[in-house]
């Protein structure tokens, strides 16, 4: 597995530093979150969230209205840096893998 280089809550980090107006990014529950903007004299990030609204989060990424400060489904997920991947998406060939000198299976 290939970690970013930014890993948010986990180290303590903090993902203020990396969001501008417009970006775009994933809460925990994979639904996008439009950056409006970063103030970083309060250490707060404002955006929107699809299906939800306004939101408000912490420069960790985490949402400032959580009950007691825990980990939800509205924290932010880190921006993924890693390079676009070259090669093309995994294949197999169903007629390859059912023919007689190839079965993954067992089955007489």
């Amino acid at each position: 597995m290939i970690r970013s280089s930014f890993l948010s809550m986990d180290s303590g980090r903090e993902l203020l530093s990396h969001c501008h107006a417009g970006m775009v990014l994933r809460t925990r529950d994979r639904r996008s979150a439009r950056i409006r903007h970063a103030d970083p004299a309060t250490g707060l990030i404002h955006g929107e969230v699809e299906m939800h609204g306004p939101c408000v989060w912490r420069a960790d990424g985490r949402y400032r209205d959580a009950p007691f400060g825990a980990p939800g489904p509205l924290d932010l997920m880190p921006p993924d840096f890693r390079a676009p991947s070259t090669t093309g998406p995994r294949t197999v060939s169903l007629k390859g893998a059912l023919a007689a000198d190839h079965r993954l299976f067992c089955c007489d």
